[in-house]
């Protein structure tokens, strides 16, 4: 299980990075505080859309790849044991695993790219991912102030990801019946992996916003609210007091389109890679 969902995780942040990217970086520009970008203008906000690219390419693959291989393997051991959980439970757990190893190795490269994305303070369109990773590593006093800040943002992609995706896995679970590699098409789990992200991606964008400012703001805005006592809740609340729920919901529109592109990628190719492995070790 670990070795087929290594290679299908590699297979699906590949093709889905490449192909969402525009939307991200729309998404992302619509849920900077103040923004001057808007849906009305499309060229505006889709110019430089590839800007910070690399930066995904190069460690989406290996978290991706690393994010399937503990899911698969954790649910798969949880099925063997005793224990006798609910779907649903074996599924939450298993992500639950997996987010902290793929987030240790995408936070920086998810960093870099949105700063890229908006344009923050320093960063500038054309800019190269190594400039970019130059310039992070360069705030602070030191070279640990700058892993530092490479990681800013770091818990909030875990609390994100950990609803994001049990929504997302569980609704794919239910929607197929359970049938995982063995009894579904790429076309079904398409269909199905859109539907059930794109539910999955509009119930959490409030969290989306949330993570990507933080990660946004090289003077780390968000760390000085930490510091003066708000919580993760509190950050939330504070959005919503001063910019309604349109603060919470920004880029929802962009987001549910890059949800279908990338639901439908995921599954039909994760289906798809794995069924192919399953495959090859059962001639061997």
């Amino acid at each position: 299980e670990s070795i087929s969902g290594f290679v299908s995780g590699s297979a699906v942040s590949t093709v889905k990075t490449l192909i969402k990217y525009p939307l991200d970086t729309a998404t992302v520009r619509l849920q900077m505080p103040g923004t001057e970008f808007t849906i009305q203008n499309l060229p505006a906000l889709f110019s430089g859309s590839f800007d910070g690219i690399t930066a995904p390419l190069v460690s989406n693959i290996p978290a991706g790849a690393i994010f399937f291989a503990v899911k698969d393997a954790v649910k798969s051991s949880l099925k063997g044991s005793d224990l006798g959980l609910p779907k649903w439970a074996l599924t939450s757990l298993a992500v639950g695993a997996a987010l902290p190893p793929y987030w240790l190795i995408r936070n920086p490269s998810e960093l870099v790219k949105t700063r890229l994305q908006v344009g923050a303070e320093g960063y500038y369109e054309g800019m190269s991912t190594v400039d970019a990773f130059r310039l992070a590593l360069s705030n602070g006093n030191s070279t640990s102030d700058g892993v530092s800040d490479l990681y800013q943002g770091y818990s909030e992609n875990v609390l994100y990801g950990f609803p994001a995706d049990i929504i997302k896995f569980v609704a794919y679970d239910t929607l197929t019946g359970g049938k995982g590699k063995k009894g579904v098409s790429p076309v079904d789990g398409a269909v199905f992996g859109a539907m059930s992200t794109a539910f999955a991606q509009v119930l959490t964008t409030p969290l989306d916003v949330l993570r990507n400012r933080i990660m946004a703001d090289p003077k780390n805005v968000a760390g000085a609210d930490e510091a003066a006592g708000l919580s993760y809740v509190d950050r939330l609340v504070k959005i919503a007091e001063e910019e309604g729920m349109s603060g919470l919901f920004a880029g929802t529109s962009p987001r549910i389109a890059k949800a279908v592109l990338s639901g439908a990628i995921q599954f039909a190719t994760y289906e798809e890679t794995k069924q192919k492995m399953s495959q090859f070790f059962m001639r061997r």
